[in-house]
């Protein structure tokens, strides 16, 4: 015996989770059974096979379930079987009683509340007592219909007949009978309820016309019906239903045991009651609209029917005999199979799949299926038993869950899907006129604003006076020649482009040029009847005519000449002209003479939609291009979707996005959104990619598909990536695609590993073979390095070097070619790992500027682009790669094959943005494993590390099936010109920039520094601790900005400023020559050289060199000599005392630091100055003097100024940012925002306050910088006494007893002094610039704000008139 699926009983689960995943499968989805003598032995063979761990239990390709028991009967269907057949009728008599009577008081009750508002009345009038014929038919057939929906929304006995009888049709294989039913009977409903739209008019006042909330649910239900009816066509197809499939919810019971069963019974209930409320909106509309005379008739009627109705429906309960069996039959009688020697009459009547072989093949199916109606399920096992391995078993048609069996994809053997003759094109008729008649619904209330058929409302008969009117009016002669051709031409485009397939052009035996001149033909009258048109329309609706005009000639245009038009611009001009003559359409609808013919017409559209030989896309079983290899990639920028919207496009170069397209972010935003979360859910896994291209390459046929998914989306979204990926691997297996190539990062690690979760995923039994086509793309990698770099000893930088590929290409480089390879990974561990494999490894990029100017980028970093050395060469395999904005560095892509064209068979449509020669070699490898599949290779899964020693197979094959390396010149060495060179004095920031300028227009330069240390500048000079007091932003120089991964702070020590400007230096491969100290500059006496710079060499002492110079740029700075004592001699004053003092530059060692914070925390050390100097030094000392309550820490300063003290942060407000603002003013609009921040600022009155009032403030800024208190220590110590304010010092006794300025006398005893006394603002080698001839300082400005912003500033000017002149000097 055989047993049926159910799920086990609470008490069974545990012998149900303690077998293995296999064996839950199999017990879940029953195997088939083939009739044989070793049947058992063979599924015990076959489960073996399948990995199951205990085959023992698995006993027929089932569990053991648990005995029935009594409680399986008292299910609620069992409960339902047990009752009498009597009490079952007279249960649906009260039913129907209740449900007729409360229909009648709800009416009665809305003819109430109708009389208390007459200002609307019927379009169709008060003609008679009674309605008219059709008016009467179509009520009587309404409330029939309505009474059949409450009968099944409620009653539950005859849900459980039909659903009785739809189990019985399911098991003998009856798909197509209950497919032909159902749409028969929808049909029909869409036809009664379109009909019944233009006696549901309402007239408000007499004038005008509106449509009722009826009307727009009965559009609502044809479309709802149309969709149903497509719904179970397509699950008659396949011979299954899914979850949310038509005859799934139609035929299964209403299940709670779960929230996903819950929501789809809750789902059934209300489209099924809503329904139901529709048709009694449609009766009660009926009878409001109706005369008192034809209420009365209606209410009759209605008593009448329901007679006859409930009558039926006792009898149908009392011998359970559905109403659905009779129509079955009947559906049978019209559906039965004629003989016909000629196959072909078959495709006549509607049923087309493209020709006389598939007619066979479809009348074959339809006697199979004949077959099995009589013999059950035995030919489910016997039938193929190629096919019998997707094949579930039913028991018993009582089971809870026997719909969902019946309905399972893998019960119907794959020779039974399909169509089935006769019976598929009544289906199709049937679909056919419920489309049609809801497109017409949808045309005429959206786009005409009227409803369809309203001449059958009107009651108006054409009489011949009336036409004799007509006659004698041209305008109206006029218009009623013109409205046939419009609206025609409007339905036939809407019939052209929902309802027509493209594949039945393909029979057609008419050329295309005898079709371009019937198209030009059909234009040229349309244009005619455009331009008579005009005659009807107001004056003010002719621009609107004369662009449909435009758009017509436009289209005949293009289409005579056989050029590439993007795909959307077509269709934009069609929906433009669609629309412009739908709002014409509408403009001569409003006149009463179109009536007659747009009922006429409509009913001719109708019956030629119906009776058309071309069938409709849903009709025609698409022979899909299964693909030999298929490669899955996805889109970069959210704009890059144009590039699949714009197609065709030429691809004589690489796509660009259009300008046009960058204001469109927000939209193309909303678009990635949806295609990325919620196209695959709704739509399937086929909507989790766009076949963009298909072309046949040699012997295999190659697709490009686009996945669903943005590379943002990786990071934003990477669980729904996922399953968008593993949706299209998913599809790829089920269509038998033989190679999936998973491209850019759809095979990113974090994703699936490289391939390896989608190997996992579509399990072990899987036809497809999946590759990530790495063994090829570093192959090539490889092969362009050494083409280009020969067999030099050369030095290379890679990053990536952590991924497939990269290893690959490191190994391959080093153990091949000899070459040096530093691997850059930020992870600790894979540096480590490196360094285990004999690999030197950096952590960062600027190690990188530093190694080489030779980079491998094998990973998409945008740092990568502000680091890479200048005038450097990087071979690149990341796509895409972040090079495109660094025009100075040449970029060999290796990532990159050329293929041969001449093995296409029609042009590439879609290329991933390449040339049409160009592909990617990951792409490349797909048609590589399709080649090796083909001769008789197993199953490829290329989803692991990189084998260096197999990879140039892969090459060879790809080199065997015409892609080729693209060629590329070698690099070659480095020349020294002899040229007169740009000179820049001091390796500082602002030679940096200047020098940086330079290498940017390629202008040769040298920087001379004194210094032999790896030092800039004065920067290694300053006191230990310097934190610049503006924000990184306003310190970086011009062409590379500090990263947030290096620098992770808002501000900079001097210690990180100096490693900034070491990768400056890399980054723009500025040459310093260390140890030349600057003697003197003088001029030249030549045009070629017109100076010469003399500068002593370290390194060979007492030797001047000389050195010619095209121009010089002194930038030897303000900061450079320090200022180590006061005009009145402090110095020698506190020498004299004893008193030790060192200036704020000395302040480098810890003993100095120890000495000063002890001198603080005893009250006794002074800091002469009031700089930033002097405020760092301060905060930095009293940050380090402990607190307690015998805290004695006293710091004091003494200034011969005050200067104003901001704080470098007020709420939200920084005050570099506003000195950023503030260098936008005027110069005296600067003065007064200083002074007005200084009088505003709470802690900044504070610090004035704190200083003796005798004092002189600054009145005038002059380009001097205001003190910064960084950390609001300066405020809070003034307001402790921590810090003390004084005036200058006046004189130092020999009991170093230090005497201030402060009106008072005072005076205190000191340990220490630091002199915060600045630096000597002067330049020893020249007095003044000379920039007519040359000569330029730099660094010697007056920026009061941001004076390193504004060192960058000068540097591109000066830069900029050095290269003029250079480009004189090479012209001459």
């Amino acid at each position: 015996h055989r047993h049926s699926f159910r799920p086990p009983a609470q008490n069974d689960y545990s012998t149900y989770n303690s077998l293995p995943s296999t064996c839950r499968k199999q017990a879940t989805i029953h195997k088939p059974i083939v009739a044989s003598k070793n049947s058992g032995a063979q599924d015990m063979c076959q489960r073996k096979q399948n990995g199951c761990a205990m085959p023992q239990l698995c006993s027929r390709s089932t569990l053991p379930l648990p005995k029935q028991t009594k409680s399986i009967e008292t299910s609620p269907s069992s409960l339902v079987r047990q009752v009498d057949p009597l009490v079952r009728a007279l249960n649906t008599v009260m039913y129907g009683l209740l449900v007729h009577f409360g229909t009648l008081w709800m009416i009665d009750l809305a003819q109430r509340q109708q009389h208390n508002d007459s200002s609307y009345t019927s379009a169709a009038g008060e003609e008679g007592s009674t309605p008219s014929h059709l008016l009467s038919i179509l009520f009587l057939h309404e409330y029939w219909v309505y009474l059949q929906h409450s009968n099944v929304f409620g009653n539950p006995l005859l849900q459980h007949l039909d659903r009785q009888y739809g189990i019985a049709l399911l098991k003998k294989n009856q798909h197509w009978s209950i497919a032909g039913t159902l749409t028969a009977y929808w049909s029909r409903e869409c036809l009664c309820l379109f009909l019944c739209l233009p006696f549901l008019q309402l007239q408000y006042n007499g004038e005008q016309y509106y449509f009722t909330s009826t009307q727009y649910m009965i559009l609502y239900s044809l479309i709802y019906h149309t969709i149903k009816s497509r719904g179970v066509r397509e699950d008659a197809l396949k011979r299954s239903s899914p979850r949310f499939g038509i005859m799934r919810l139609v035929i299964d019971k209403f299940y709670l045991n779960s929230m996903a069963e819950v929501q789809v019974t809750v789902l059934r209930l209300f489209l099924q009651g809503f329904d139901t409320y529709i048709h009694f909106c449609v009766v009660r509309d009926l009878v409001l609209l109706s005369s008192p005379g034809g209420v009365a008739w209606c209410i009759s009627s209605m008593h009448v029917l329901f007679t006859v109705w409930v009558i039926h429906a006792a009898l149908n309960q009392f011998f359970r005999c559905s109403t659905a069996s009779v129509m079955v039959q009947g559906w049978h009688a019209l559906t039965a199979k004629k003989i016909d020697n000629d196959a072909m009459k078959t495709a006549e009547g509607g049923d087309f799949i493209g020709g006389k072989e598939n007619a066979t093949n479809e009348d074959k199916d339809e006697s199979t299926e004949g077959e099995s109606l009589s013999s059950g399920n035995s030919s489910l096992t016997s039938s193929d038993n190629k096919s019998t391995t997707n094949v579930v078993q039913i028991i018993d048609a009582n089971d809870e869950y026997v719909v969902r069996q019946l309905l399972h994809h893998e019960r119907v053997c794959n020779s039974l899907k399909g169509r089935q003759g006769s019976a598929s094109s009544g289906v199709d008729k049937a679909i056919r006129l419920a489309t049609s008649v809801s497109i017409l619904a949808a045309f005429f209330m959206i786009g005409i604003n009227n409803v369809p058929m309203q001449w059958l409302s009107s009651g108006n008969i054409v009489a011949t006076s009336d036409m004799c009117n007509i006659f004698q009016d041209q305008s109206r002669v006029l218009s009623v020649a013109l409205y046939p051709w419009l609206l025609w031409g409007l339905l036939y485009g809407i019939w052209a482009i929902f309802l027509k397939s493209r594949s039945y052009s393909q029979l057609s035996n008419q050329s295309s040029s005898s079709r371009r001149r019937q198209i030009s033909l059909i234009r040229m009258a349309d244009f005619i009847v455009m331009i008579g048109v005009a005659y009807l329309l107001p004056p003010e609706s002719k621009g609107m005519l004369l662009f449909t005009l435009i758009v017509l000639t436009g289209k005949s245009f293009i289409q005579s000449m056989d050029v590439s038009f993007p795909r959307i611009v077509w269709n934009g001009m069609l929906a433009v002209e669609f629309l412009t003559k739908l709002r014409i359409l509408r403009m001569l609808q409003q006149s009463s003479d179109h009536m007659l013919t747009s009922c006429v017409l409509t009913v001719l559209w109708s019956l030629w939609v119906v009776t058309n030989a071309n069938p409709t896309p849903c009709e025609v079983e698409k022979q899909r291009e299964v693909a030999d290899a298929v490669f899955l990639g996805h889109p970069a920028e959210l704009h890059d979707c144009w590039a699949l919207w714009l197609r065709p496009y030429s691809l004589q170069e690489r796509w660009q996005a259009p300008s046009w397209v960058w204001p469109l972010w927000p939209f193309h935003y909303v678009v990635g959104w949806y295609v990325c979360n919620y196209r695959q859910r709704l739509f399937g896994d086929k909507a989790s990619f766009f076949c963009s291209d298909t072309v046949m390459y040699g012997n295999a046929l190659m697709q490009n598909w686009v996945a669903t998914h943005f590379a943002r989306h990786f990071v934003t979204n990477p669980r729904q990536v996922k399953k968008n990926i593993e949706a299209a691997a998913r599809h790829a297996e089920e269509i038998g695609v033989k190679v999936l190539c998973l491209g850019a990062l759809n095979k990113a690690e974090s994703i699936n590993g490289g391939g390896l979760g989608i190997v996992n995923e579509l399990g072990p039994r899987r036809r497809i073979s999946v590759i990530h086509g790495n063994h090829l793309t570093s192959a090539a990698v490889v092969e362009t390095i050494h083409q280009v770099f020969g067999d030099r000893k050369v030095k290379f930088f890679l990053t990536g070097a952590s991924s497939k590929v990269g290893w690959a290409v490191a190994q391959a480089l080093r153990d091949r070619h000899a070459y040096e390879v530093l691997c850059h990974s930020t992870d600790p561990g894979r540096r480590r790992f490196f360094r285990e494999h004999g690999f030197a490894s950096a952590a960062t990029l600027a190690e990188g500027s530093a190694f080489s100017k030779y980079w491998i980028v094998g990973k998409y970093d945008t740092a990568v682009a502000q680091l890479i050395p200048q005038n450097s060469t990087a071979v690149v395999f990341s796509v895409p790669h972040p090079l495109g904005v660094r025009s100075d560095v040449r970029v060999i892509e290796a990532g990159t094959l050329h293929m041969d064209l001449q093995k296409l068979d029609r042009p590439r449509s879609f290329t991933n943005k390449l040339r049409a020669h160009e592909i990617f070699a990951c792409h490349a490898a797909s048609a590589v494993a399709a080649y090796r599949l083909e001769k008789g290779s197993a199953r490829i899964d290329e989803v692991g590390p990189v084998d260096p020693q197999e990879m140039d197979s892969w090459l060879d094959d790809a080199k065997l099936l015409g892609f080729q390396i693209p060629t590329f010149h070698p690099v070659e060495d480095d020349e020294t010109i002899q040229r007169p060179a740009v000179v820049i004095v001091g390796s500082g920031p602002a030679g940096l920039s200047a020098a940086a300028m330079l290498s940017q227009k390629n202008i040769p330069h040298i920087v001379l520094e004194a210094q032999s240390d790896e030092s800039f500048g004065s920067w290694s000079n300053h006191f230990a601790g310097l934190e610049i007091t503006t924000q990184k932003k306003w310190c970086n120089l011009p062409g590379l900005s500090m990263n947030n991964k290096d620098f992770p702070e808002e501000n900079v020590s001097a210690e990180e400023y100096q490693r900034y400007l070491q990768q400056y230096v890399h980054r723009f491969n500025i040459n310093i020559r260390r140890g030349a100290k600057v003697v003197s500059v003088e001029k030249g006496g030549s045009e070629e050289c017109p100076w010469v710079v003399k500068y002593e060499d370290s390194s060979s002492l007492g030797n001047t060199q000389l050195l010619p110079a095209l121009s010089v740029i002194v930038a030897t700075g303000k900061h450079r000599v320090p200022n180590k004592n006061t005009t009145d001699d402090v110095a020698g004053k506190l020498t004299t005392a004893a008193i030790p003092f060192v200036h704020s530059t000395e302040m480098c060692d810890g003993a100095t630091w120890e000495q000063a914070v002890t001198a603080a925390r005893n009250g006794r050390l002074c800091i002469v100055g009031l700089g930033n100097s002097a405020a760092d030094l301060a905060a930095l000392i009293l940050q380090r003097c402990p607190t307690g309550e015998k805290d004695t820490t006293q710091i004091h300063v003494a200034a011969r100024t005050v200067p104003p003290v901001f704080p470098r942060k007020r709420f939200m407000f920084r005050v570099d940012s506003l000195g950023f603002l503030a260098r936008l003013l005027p110069h005296f609009l600067q003065e007064f925002f200083v002074h007005l921040l200084w009088t505003m600022i709470p802690s900044s009155k504070l610090c004035n306050a704190a200083f003796p009032l005798h004092l002189k403030r600054w009145t005038k800024i002059n380009g001097r910088v205001p003190v910064i208190d960084k950390h609001g220590v300066i405020a809070s110590g003034l307001q402790s006494g921590k810090l003390v304010g004084h005036g200058p010092i006046l004189d130092i006794t020999s009991d170093r007893n230090v005497h201030f300025d402060d009106r008072n006398g005072s005076s205190t005893v000191i340990d220490m002094v630091i002199l915060a006394t600045g630096y000597k603002e002067e330049c020893s080698l020249v007095d003044r610039e000379d920039k007519l001839n040359g000569m330029y300082k730099i660094g010697f400005g007056k920026d009061r704000f941001l004076p390193l912003k504004s060192i960058g500033d000068e540097a591109k000017e000066i830069v900029e008139e050095i290269s003029k002149v250079y480009d004189r000097a090479l012209h001459l």
